[in-house]
C-alpha cells in the first residue's frame, strides 16, 4: 500500500502542475483519503465505482484543490546518512531481538534458503520503505505479514544512521529510499514477463522497478461512474414519462375527428353494400331491429330457429279414391252373394265335388253293384264327372264371393285408417273446422257397419271430411313453401351475420375513439393538480443531479489523468539511464564477444514502448531486446537499469536482496566485477545477502585484504530444532591474506602457509590480468613434465620480470615487484616453497617449517596484496 500511496503523491504533484479543473484536483484529493478501501477493490462488476461514487458524492465539494505534498513523509527532516545500525525483532522469522552492525562500506549476509535472510531484508524494507512489496504482492494486510508466526506479535525494526557522528532513527519515506533496494524477485519478474506476448509486457517497467502494484490500481478505475450516479433524476425521468404521456393525450384529442371521419367512411361503405342509397343507421336498424320493429336478421334467424311445420300428405281425391274402391268392391261382393243366396240351402258343392273327385281316383268297380268298370256299359263316375263341373262352377262362384268379401274388408280398414288420419291431421291443421264440423266418430277399429253413418243419406259427415282434407291439403302445400324457403333464409342469415360482425367491429372503433377522447380530455385537465408533489419533488432534484452531473465530470476528466500520467511513468522512471545502463551491461557481460556487447540502447518512453538494442557487431540496426536475449541477459538488463537509477537518483546505499542468485554463473564474474572493481559504487554502502556461498567467498578474496577486513559479515545458520533464526555475527573471514596473517599471528606455520597458497594463486592471478589489460599479458612457464603442474615459484619469477619492465609507469608496481622480489629470495628448494608449489598431504606432515621463512611468506603476500589494491584503483 505503501509504494501506492508514494506514487500517488507524486501523480498529485504531477497534478499540481497541469491545467485541470478545480473538481478534478478535488477528486484526486478524495481518492487519496479513500486509498486503503479503493485499492482493495478494483474494475470487476464496478467494484471501484460502487465505492468511489458515493464517496464523491458525499465529499467533493468539501475537498481541497491545492496539493501540499505529502504530510506523511519525512520530507523536512534530515538526508539519509550512513546507516548505522538495524535492531529488528520479534519480526517475521526473528523471535527475539537482534542488532545488525550496518555501518560498515560493505555488508555481506550469507544463509541458505529458509534461515531468516528474507525477514532481515524485510525488516529494511519496513524501515526505509514503510511497506514490504511481498505483502502487497500476496494482499496480506502488513500488521498480520510482520508478525512472528509463533507469538503473534511483532515489534517495528528500527534502523538508525550516522550523520555527524550522531545517530538518528531513520524515518520510513518510499519516495527517497524506493531505488535503494535491488531484489531477485524483480529481476525474476521482469525476465518472466519479458517472456509473456507483447499485449502482456505493458508492466515490464512497472514490475521491474516496484511501481506494478500502482499500475494495477490505476487500471482498477471503472471507465465510467455514471451507474452509479443520478444524472437525469429518477423523478424528473418519470415526471418526462408522464408529460410524454399527456403530449399523447393531446395528440390523441387532435387526432379524434380524423379517426371518427375514418369510421364514418367504413361505415357508409358497409351502408352502400347492405343497402345502396339508404344511410347507415338506416342499414344498422333494418339489420339489427329497434324496439318497435324486429331486424331482418333476428326474423331470419327465428325462423331458422323454429320447427318446420308438418306435412300431412293429405288429399281429398285419395279419400275419394278409397270410398270408390270400397263401393266398387262393395258391389262385387254383393253380385256374387246374390247367386249364391238361391242356393243358400245346399251343401257345400265344394266340398260335394272334392269327395267324389276322391271316390274316383283309384277306382276299378262301380260304386253301386260293385260290377268291374271295365265291364259296365257306362262308366259311373264319367256322368259324375259331368255333373261335378256343375257343382266345381258353383264352389268357384263361393270362392269368389269368399274374396270379394274379404277385400271388401281390406278396401274398408284402408278408409277407415285414412279417414282417421284426416281427422287426426285435422284435429291439429284446423282444430276449428274439424270442431265446427260435427263429425261422427270413428270406431276404433275398421269392423262393423260405421261408414253408413258418414255415407248414407245426404253424406254430410263425408263432405265435411273433404273440406277437412281440402284444408289440410292448403296446409301441407304452405308447408312445403317453408320447406322449400330454409335454405335461402340460412344462405341470406350467413350474410346478413358477416354485415352484423362489420358493424360491431365499426361500434368498436367508434367506442375506443370516445374512450380515449375522454380519457385524454380528462388527462390534460387533472395534469398539473395530479402531478402536484411529483413536480415539486422534481424541482428539489435538480440540484441532487447538477451535483452528480458535477461528479460525472470530474471523474472523466480525472481518469484520462492518471492514465496519461501512468503511461507515462516508464519514460520518468527510465528518464537519462540509457547510457549508464548500458554500460553497466556491458561491464556485466564483459566476458561476452565484443560484438555482442551494446552500441546503443534505447529504453521505452511510454508504457507499451520497447527496450531496443544496437549490438557493437552490427552498428545502425535496432533489436527489440526482449526478443533477442536470453533470459540471462535480460535479467543483467534489468539489473544495469535498477542499478542505474540507484546511481542516478544518488542513493547513498544499495541493498541487493538475493540478486546474484537470479543471474547464472556466466555473469556473475562480471557482476562483482563490476560492483566492486570498476568503482562505480564507491561512496556508497553496500548491502548484500545470498546464499551463494561462493560467490560472497570471491568477493572477500578478490576486494584484498585491506577491503575485506572492512566487510562486515553475517551468516544465517541452519536451524536445529528450534525455532527462531540464529545469527552468526562474526563468521571467518572468507580473504586468505587475512586467515593466512591470522594463523601466523596464532604461530600455526603450516596453516599459514596453507591459506598463504592460495591467496599467492589469487593474487598472482590479478596481477597477470592487471598486467594483460596494459601490455601483451604474456608469460613463459616452464613445466617439469608434459602432466605436470605449473608451479607458483615459476608464475612469480615470469610475472616478477614482466612487471618489472612497466613498474615505472604504474604507482604500486614496484611495490608489487619488491613483493615478489622479497618472496622468491626464499629459496625455491626450500620445504615452504615445495608446499606453496604443490601443497602438503597428511603423509608429508613431518617436516616442521621455519617460522622467519613463514613470516616472509605471509608479509611478501600482504605485500603484494597492498600493491594490488593500489594497481587497481588507479
Amino acid at each position: 500500500m505503501a509504494s501506492i500511496r508514494s506514487e500517488y503523491h507524486r501523480f498529485l504533484a504531477h497534478l499540481a502542475q497541469r491545467h485541470v479543473h478545480d473538481d478534478v484536483r478535488r477528486l484526486a484529493h478524495l481518492v487519496l483519503d479513500h486509498l486503503q478501501p479503493l485499492a482493495e477493490v478494483g474494475a470487476a462488476r464496478r467494484g471501484r465505482s460502487t465505492r468511489l461514487a458515493p464517496l464523491a458524492i458525499a465529499h467533493l465539494a468539501q475537498m481541497p484543490v491545492a496539493y501540499n505534498g505529502d504530510a506523511r513523509g519525512p520530507e523536512n527532516g534530515p538526508a539519509l546518512g550512513r546507516l548505522h545500525q538495524l535492531e529488528v525483532g520479534p519480526f517475521r522469522g526473528f523471535m527475539r531481538q537482534e542488532t545488525f552492525d550496518l555501518s560498515h562500506d560493505i555488508t555481506l549476509v550469507y544463509g541458505a534458503n529458509g534461515t531468516g535472510k528474507s525477514s532481515f531484508c524485510e525488516a529494511l524494507e519496513v524501515a526505509m520503505l514503510g511497506s514490504i512489496s511481498e505483502a502487497q504482492a500476496k494482499r496480506v494486510d502488513q500488521r498480520t505479514y510482520c508478525n512472528n508466526a509463533r507469538l503473534r506479535r511483532h515489534v517495528a525494526p528500527v534502523l538508525s544512521s550516522r550523520a555527524e557522528d550522531q545517530p538518528q532513527a531513520v524515518q520510513p519515506d518510499e519516495a527517497e529510499y524506493r531505488f535503494c533496494f535491488i531484489e531477485k524477485n524483480r529481476l525474476d519478474d521482469f525476465a518472466r514477463i519479458a517472456a509473456r506476448t507483447p499485449g502482456d509486457q505493458r508492466q515490464l517497467i512497472a514490475t521491474l522497478f516496484g511501481v506494478d502494484q500502482f499500475s494495477e490500481f490505476v487500471r482498477g478505475f471503472n471507465p465510467l461512474l455514471d451507474q452509479d450516479l443520478m444524472l437525469t433524476g429518477v423523478q424528473a425521468a418519470q415526471l418526462a414519462q408522464r408529460r410524454v404521456q399527456l403530449a399523447n393525450s393531446e395528440q390523441t384529442i387532435a387526432a379524434y375527428p380524423q379517426k371518427i371521419a375514418a369510421v364514418e367512411a367504413l361505415e357508409q361503405a358497409l351502408a352502400q353494400r347492405m343497402w345502396p342509397g339508404a344511410t347507415y343507421q338506416a342499414c344498422v336498424d333494418w339489420l339489427l331491429g329497434t324496439p318497435q320493429q324486429q331486424g331482418r336478421l333476428p326474423y331470419v334467424q327465428a325462423q331458422l330457429d323454429a320447427n318446420p311445420p308438418a306435412i300431412y300428405e293429405v288429399t281429398q281425391a285419395r279419400l275419394q279414391a278409397l270410398l270408390a274402391e270400397a263401393y266398387r268392391i262393395q258391389g262385387l261382393w254383393r253380385a256374387s252373394s246374390g247367386q249364391l243366396a238361391a242356393r243358400a240351402g245346399e251343401v257345400s258343392y265344394a266340398k260335394l265335388y272334392e269327395a267324389v273327385l276322391a271316390l274316383a281316383d283309384g277306382a276299378t268297380a262301380c260304386p253301386a253293384c260293385g260290377t268291374a268298370l271295365a265291364a259296365v256299359a257306362q262308366d259311373p263316375f264319367a256322368k259324375a264327372r259331368a255333373g261335378l263341373e256343375q257343382l266345381a262352377q258353383l264352389a268357384a262362384l263361393q270362392q269368389q264371393e269368399t274374396g270379394h268379401r274379404t277385400q271388401l274388408s281390406e278396401a274398408v280398414r284402408v278408409l277407415w285408417e285414412e279417414m282417421r288420419r284426416v281427422v287426426t291431421a285435422g284435429a291439429v291443421a284446423c282444430p276449428a273446422e274439424s270442431q265446427g264440423a260435427g263429425l261422427p266418430l270413428l270406431p276404433p277399429t275398421a269392423a262393423g257397419n260405421w261408414l253408413g253413418a258418414w255415407v248414407d243419406g245426404d253424406r254430410r259427415a263425408w263432405n265435411a271430411l273433404l273440406r277437412i282434407a281440402e284444408i289440410i291439403e292448403g296446409v301441407d302445400a304452405q308447408a312445403r313453401e317453408v320447406h322449400a324457403q330454409r335454405g335461402a333464409l340460412a344462405q341470406e342469415r350467413d350474410g346478413l351475420q358477416q354485415h352484423q360482425l362489420e358493424v360491431q367491429r365499426l361500434r368498436t372503433l367508434r367506442g375506443a375513439a370516445d374512450q380515449d377522447l375522454a380519457t385524454a380530455r380528462q388527462t390534460v385537465a387533472q395534469f398539473d393538480e395530479a402531478n402536484r408533489e411529483l413536480i415539486e419533488v422534481v424541482a428539489a432534484e435538480v440540484a441532487v443531479v447538477a451535483h452528480h452531473q458535477r461528479v460525472k465530470v470530474a471523474y472523466d476528466g480525472f481518469l484520462p489523468e492518471i492514465q496519461a500520467y501512468l503511461a507515462a511513468l516508464p519514460g520518468v522512471l527510465l528518464q537519462g539511464l540509457g547510457e549508464q545502463a548500458r554500460q553497466l551491461y556491458n561491464a556485466f557481460n564483459r566476458a561476452d564477444p565484443p560484438g555482442d556487447l551494446l552500441h546503443a540502447l534505447w529504453l521505452p518512453v511510454a508504457e507499451n514502448g520497447k527496450i531496443e538494442v544496437e549490438f557493437a557487431g552490427e552498428p545502425g540496426v535496432r533489436y527489440d531486446a526482449l526478443i533477442v536475449f536470453s533470459e540471462g541477459h535480460i535479467k543483467c538488463l534489468g539489473l544495469a537499469i535498477l542499478l542505474a537509477k540507484n546511481i542516478a537518483q544518488g542513493c547513498p546505499v544499495v541493498i541487493f536482496d538475493d540478486v546474484v542468485n537470479a543471474i547464472d554463473d556466466d555473469h556473475r564474474d562480471g557482476i562483482w566485477r563490476t560492483f566492486f572493481e570498476d568503482g562505480l559504487l564507491d561512496g556508497k554502502q553496500v548491502i548484500l545477502t545470498s546464499h551463494a556461498e561462493e560467490f560472497l567467498h570471491r568477493i572477500q578474496q578478490e576486494l584484498g585484504a585491506r577491503r575485506a577486513g572492512a566487510i562486515k559479515r553475517y551468516k544465517f545458520l541452519p536451524h536445529q530444532g528450534e525455532h527462531e533464526l540464529r545469527v552468526d555475527s562474526d563468521p571467518p573471514a572468507k580473504n586468505y591474506v587475512l586467515l593466512a596473517q591470522q594463523a601466523l599471528a596464532a604461530d600455526e606455520k603450516r596453516e599459514a602457509l596453507r591459506q598463504a597458497r592460495p591467496a599467492l594463486e589469487s593474487l598472482t592471478d590479478r596481477l597477470w590480468t592487471w598486467l594483460g589489460r596494459r601490455t601483451d599479458g604474456r608469460i613463459d612457464i616452464k613445466l617439469s613434465g608434459p602432466r605436470a603442474p605449473w608451479e607458483l615459484n615459476n608464475k612469480c619469477t615470469k610475472l616478477r620480470s614482466a612487471v618489472e619492465r612497466i613498474a615505472a609507469q604504474h604507482a604500486g608496481a614496484p611495490d608489487a615487484v619488491g613483493a615478489l622480489v622479497r618472496l622468491l629470495n626464499v629459496s625455491g628448494t626450500s620445504i615452504e616453497w615445495g608446499y606453496l608449489n604443490s601443497g602438503v598431504h597428511d603423509a608429508q606432515r613431518d617436516h616442521e617449517f621455519d617460522r622467519a621463512t613463514v613470516r616472509t611468506v605471509v608479509e611478501a603476500v600482504t605485500a603484494l596484496d597492498a600493491a594490488l589494491d593500489t594497481l587497481q584503483n588507479r
